[in-house]
């Protein structure tokens, strides 16, 4: 296994072990219900209780953006052609509003829009880093199935009737997770 792929199953762990720990210190959560956020600001006026150690949950997003910073490094220098480069470059930039999504969170003003653009700009990323493997030919199979799975996943949000916004950015977190994987295994590869 290599230190990309070691890198990005760290960040992977490290975003759902932050979702369920503070889950389970807050047992009024309901995934059908709420939204991720809800774990880590808000409180009556947006439709909760005030959580229970909202650092967990703030801290915990924090942590995985440096990590997913890391990742993103790491990615920026060993790829394989200049796009990659540009596509790890915005998976930087994803890492920074995740980050933003714990220091405003739920009740602040940016929360809103930085939760947005951290999901947009994870795909806009993933759909360059899909289309620079696609280029080298040798990962012709791992840049379809990234640009296929983006894609699809988009339509996916856009057309399912999500109970809860939790819901969709589940879906949405297990879409980055899958290509972050794909994409650290093709390291593995001669290149």
């Amino acid at each position: 296994m290599n230190k990309i792929l070691i890198v990005g199953l760290i960040g992977i762990l490290s975003a759902w072990i932050t979702i369920i720990i503070s889950a389970l210190i807050n047992p009024w959560f309901s995934i059908t219900h709420n939204a991720l956020s809800d774990l880590g600001g808000g409180g009556p006026l947006n439709g909760h209780p005030y959580p229970t150690d909202p650092l967990v949950y703030n801290g915990g997003l924090i942590i995985t953006s440096l990590i997913i910073l890391i990742f993103s490094i790491l990615i920026v220098n060993n790829s394989r052609n200049k796009l990659e480069i540009v596509g790890g470059s915005f998976f930087m930039i994803s890492a920074l509003f995740l980050a933003l999504i714990g220091i405003y969170h739920e009740g602040t003003y940016p929360h809103n829009f930085v939760s947005l653009w951290f999901f947009i700009l994870a795909s806009i990323s993933y759909i360059v880093i899909s289309i620079s493997l696609i280029l080298t030919r040798i990962f012709l199979k791992i840049g379809i199935i990234l640009l296929s799975l983006i894609i699809l996943g988009w339509i996916l949000f856009i057309i399912i009737p999500w109970q809860s916004v939790a819901e969709d950015e589940i879906f949405g977190i297990s879409i980055i997770d899958i290509c972050v994987i794909l994409h650290g295994i093709s390291f593995n590869k001669i290149h």
